[in-house]
């Protein structure tokens, strides 16, 4: 029964490593304290059982928008000198 426990909970940590689009648009809901307490729980748990560390999403999102953000700045900078000259 232990292990059938540990299975579920292994899955659905797991499962909160993939960030999508939706999770972006959605950050206000995914990060809100309660919701972040929640994952904290299983993730604490998971590694307590596996070793395994599992990074918060809302750290994820974080990292995703600042590399977005800044692919989007370097495009734009050969573009802008360009037109300058």
């Amino acid at each position: 029964m232990t292990k059938y426990w540990l299975f579920i909970l292994s899955v659905t940590a797991l499962g909160s490593c993939a960030v999508s689009e939706d999770m972006i648009e959605n950050k206000e809901l995914y990060c809100s304290g309660l919701y972040q307490g929640i994952r904290a729980v299983g993730r604490v748990a998971t590694e307590v059982v596996s070793g395994v560390t599992i990074p918060d999403v809302c750290d994820t999102i974080d990292e995703i928008v600042e590399e977005e953000r800044s692919e989007e700045e370097e495009s734009a900078e050969p573009a802008l000198g360009k037109s300058g000259g």
